[in-house]
């Protein structure tokens, strides 16, 4: 055990030398505390400011927050795809599974999170585990500040051992001991404490920590050795392993937006653009105290009028009369002399325009910084906000691929736990949610798939884009003898948000096609026939829902549809 602890000791210095004031400060910044007093040495020209004059201009925050739209998606979703013919049936059912287990652990608010720890944080940390009591794969996310791996390799998947501070209130490790999870040589042994000060940041130490000091904990390390397929639960102040077990996986799946070109620690968004974001901060700063000097001064001769007649004169009403003492005679016939206008000062030349250049270069340097500025205002119609998007994206693809990659990851770890643990049936939506499957631990042994995130469709997801496109496309998908025009009428039903109640049963839709069959050859033999209103066109009704749907907000709007509501990423 003192190989472990001594390995303990060398990542927390690491740590406190090389990442814990870093992270501290990205936090923060996040929030917009950016003149927080004793946060790490002078961060700013203007420091020394008054408080009330201190100006930011949040960029790592729009960066987070657009890292969340722009690389998430609104339902994260993984597919199944079979890796040989066996497996062909059984992949839908497996994609049905993880969808499940992705919607019961809220991968999306998650994975929110995890992305918010990427750009602050350089890394986001998922942890795939089970959950016998829930019978059901459980995913969390990781603190960066609280998970340490091995530093000698440069790809995620060549880190030979992972070191996870996990720290439990003392009643829950206690209640571990009487499970029998845990094995203690002598309960008197393991002395609870306050909550590790090193995980905690100035922030939260201060606010939480009388909360925090209600309660005992206990620090417990998990050492997941690769090379050993081992993992050990260790109490460090007791110097005592007090769980051991073989492992044949690794509970973590880990990403960054950013590779360092060193190691697999990566480089946060935070780091990109921390120069810029303090130079519009401190420029910005300044512009305000420029701003509040141009307020006109006037000085006054104090020898030839008194400070009690100044003020009658300055908090008098409108149209009022004053009167007033002046020294002498001379001083109310020369009123004018008596005060003087102080010179105002001026912005530097060029201020502006540096700061708006800032703004630019951390743009430039960060695609999220460029998605945050609102880079597709310009676009009028649905379908150009659709392919500026898709152009946008072609300088996100690498990080939403290191995103994806990790879910992936996360799907493929939570199917081995299924495989391995589920003891009860599930019954999971198949096809497109249309349809209800089985899943059983005996149905997933010889299935053998690989799981893919499925691509998020800026198209797909917006209504006014899909509608326009459905509208574009539906007249020439009716006229091709390939397409199956009962399903795509109601897939389009589905994509406009209309309940399948309006679609005439299947028996009444062929008794309906069978009579205008009956027509037509009615009209072939050359009988009269009257044809009805708007046969083999697209329904007059659902032609002007389609052209509603895509109008863009500021149409919509003026046709008085209400103003323009924001949906949600």
């Amino acid at each position: 055990m003192a190989k472990l602890s001594s390995l303990i000791d060398r990542h927390l210095r690491y740590y406190d030398s090389y990442e814990k004031r870093a992270f501290e400060k990205a936090r923060r910044y996040y929030r917009g505390e950016f003149w927080t007093q004793n946060a790490g040495g002078a961060e700013s020209a203007f420091t020394d400011a008054s408080r009330n004059m201190m100006c930011s201009k949040n960029l790592i925050y729009a960066i987070a927050d657009t890292a969340i739209s722009s690389l998430l998606g609104p339902n994260p979703k993984v597919a199944a795809n079979p890796r040989n013919p066996r497996s062909q049936v059984a992949a839908p059912a497996v994609s049905g599974l993880l969808d499940y287990i992705f919607d019961a652990n809220k991968v999306r608010r998650r994975a929110a999170t995890a992305l918010i720890d990427a750009v602050l944080c350089k890394r986001g940390i998922f942890k795939t585990g089970w959950d016998s009591e829930k019978d059901t794969p459980v995913i969390k996310v990781v603190d960066p500040s609280a998970l340490f791996f091995d530093l000698t390799v440069r790809d995620v998947d060549d880190i030979r051992y992972w070191l996870e501070a996990t720290v439990l209130p003392y009643a829950e490790f206690k209640r571990r001991v009487d499970q029998g999870i845990y094995k203690v040589r002598d309960m008197s042994q393991v002395q609870p404490d306050r909550y590790p000060s090193w995980m905690l940041g100035g922030h939260n130490q201060k606010n939480a920590s009388s909360v925090r000091d209600f309660f005992q904990w206990v620090t417990v390390w998990e050492y997941y050795d690769r090379e050993a397929n081992k993992v050990s639960h260790y109490i460090r102040g007791d110097d005592q392993v007090v769980f051991e077990s073989e492992i044949d996986y690794i509970p973590y799946s880990m990403f960054s937006l950013n590779q360092s070109g060193v190691d697999c620690l990566g480089l946060s968004e935070v780091q990109l653009i921390l120069n810029q974001q303090e130079t519009v901060n401190d420029l910005l700063t300044h512009m305000k105290q420029i701003v509040y000097l141009m307020i006109p001064r006037v000085l006054y001769d104090a020898g030839r009028i008194s400070e009690e007649d100044l003020n009658k004169a300055v908090t008098a009403a409108t149209g009022s009369f004053v009167g007033i003492s002046p020294e002498n005679s001379e001083a109310l016939r020369s009123l004018g002399t008596l005060f003087y206008e102080m010179p105002m000062p001026q912005n530097p030349a060029g201020v502006q325009e540096f700061t708006a250049r800032q703004e630019n270069d951390a743009a430039f340097i960060s695609a999220l910084a460029e998605a945050a500025r609102g880079q597709v205002a310009g676009a009028r119609t649905a379908t150009e906000m659709a392919i500026i998007d898709a152009q946008m994206r072609t300088r996100l693809a690498t990080r939403e691929g290191h995103i994806n990659t990790a879910l992936e990851d996360v799907g493929q770890k939570a199917f081995y736990l299924c495989r391995k643990y589920m003891k009860q049936e599930k019954m999971v939506r198949v096809s497109g949610n249309r349809k209800w499957e089985t899943v059983s631990f005996d149905s997933l042994q010889d299935v053998d798939v690989s799981f893919q995130m499925v691509s998020y469709n800026p198209i797909r997801q917006n209504p006014a884009v899909l509608s326009e496109t459905l509208l574009q496309m539906i007249p020439f998908l009716t006229q091709n003898e390939n397409v199956d025009v009962r399903r795509l009428t109601e897939e389009v039903v589905t994509n406009l948000g209309l309940p399948q109640s309006i679609l005439l049963p299947q028996d009444e839709a062929l008794a309906a096609t069978e009579a205008e069959a009956a027509l037509e050859q009615q009209r072939a033999l050359g009988g009269a026939v009257v044809a009805e209103p708007g046969a083999g066109e697209i329904p007059p009704e659902l032609a002007a829902l389609l052209e509603a749907e895509a109008a863009t907000p500021e149409e919509s709007f003026a046709a008085g549809g209400g103003s323009p509501v924001r949906g949600e990423a």
